[in-house]
């Protein structure tokens, strides 16, 4: 059976198609428990659940019970829905018996089995038997952190099981509002879902107005005021974010993201390659217009000493933050103010 992925489970449950057996593992942990969420949400009928629907922990389950549930036909429901949760921690007896399951499965049951972490699974060295089967013969799925195109496409699959349509523009500012934290994502994706009401699409407007923007500003409006040298601007935002209680060190290490991205656009251009080459090898196709010209601006304007220097000082601000005893606010705006203008 084919790899599966986060967007194509979304797609899997909106359509009301399921795999019968789903095998979930990956250093993202909050993929991996979404998937479970999400599986569970629309494969379990209500009406039904109490009689097709049973949960069992790795470490402590019973093998001949689950083999006894997955096999049993569905009451009054199409399906019948099994989850093994920590089933890397199971016995090895059970995780054989399960993927010996998964060869010959229940077409009227959907059994999905989650584990605690990522599976090592390279068949050139000595990946678990068990593990290797349920790679062959299960919708499997390691979810890595998402890169920008994928956690965009994240953000349009995840609307669209919701019943909304979020425009490329209106994606692309979620995330360069919020970053690439996932759970903080969902939860303002199940705010502009309330937000928008019966109306299906979601628009940058409501984007910005449920994200903060008119509170202060965010993280990235720190980093851009950064990458401008508008130290007073970066200072001021600085002020709220700090107000807000938001991760100094999350801001400093969103600026070295910003800034790693400069660096490597530099690289790139000095090898004679074309801006869309470019935009297309570092997954810049779907950002703002106006955000990759930025980026490219930067990129021509910047000295490799200018560079070093920003590395250099965003690197001092974060051991500060992580070993001093001065406030967050004022290495943040000592930053701010150090970073070398055009």
């Amino acid at each position: 059976m084919p790899r599966t992925d986060i967007n194509r489970i979304n797609r899997e449950c909106a359509d009301n198609k399921f795999q019968p057996v789903y095998f979930l593992h990956g250093d993202e942990s909050y993929l991996t428990r979404r998937a479970v969420d999400t599986l569970t949400g629309y494969a379990v009928e209500p009406a039904a659940a109490d009689f097709n629907y049973e949960r069992f922990h790795g470490p402590d389950m019973n093998i001949e019970r689950v083999l006894t549930s997955v096999a049993t036909p569905p009451m009054m429901a199409r399906r019948r829905v099994v989850l093994v949760q920590e089933v890397d921690k199971a016995s090895l007896k059970a995780r054989e018996l399960l993927a010996q399951y998964a060869q010959k499965p229940s077409d009227s049951t959907v059994l999905i089995l989650a584990a605690s972490s990522r599976v090592k699974i390279d068949k050139r060295r000595g990946t678990p038997k068990w593990a290797a089967a349920l790679e062959e013969s299960a919708a499997s799925v390691c979810f890595w952190p998402l890169r920008e195109h994928e956690l965009l496409a994240w953000i349009v699959s995840t609307s669209e099981l919701n019943g909304k349509k979020i425009g490329r523009q209106a994606a692309n500012d979620l995330y360069a509002r919020l970053g690439d934290d996932l759970a903080r994502i969902a939860g303002e994706l199940d705010k502009l879902f309330f937000f928008v009401g019966e109306r299906e699409e979601i628009n940058s407007s409501d984007v910005l107005e449920m994200t903060g923007v008119d509170k202060g500003g965010s993280v990235f409006d720190w980093v851009d005021a950064l990458a401008t040298g508008k130290s007073l601007l970066a200072a001021y935002v600085n002020g709220q974010l700090t107000s807000r209680g938001e991760s100094a060190v999350g801001a400093v290490a969103a600026a070295n993201a910003h800034f790693g991205r400069v660096a490597r656009i530099r690289a790139l251009l000095a090898q004679g390659k074309p801006d869309a080459q470019i935009k297309k090898e570092l997954g810049l196709s779907w950002w703002r217009e106006e955000s990759v010209r930025d980026l490219f601006a930067q990129a021509r304007a910047f000295s490799d000493d200018k560079m070093n220097e920003i590395f250099g000082l965003l690197l001092q601000a974060d051991l500060r933050l992580k070993s001093s005893s001065l406030p967050n606010r004022l290495i943040l705006d000592t930053l701010a103010f150090s970073i070398p203008g055009d």
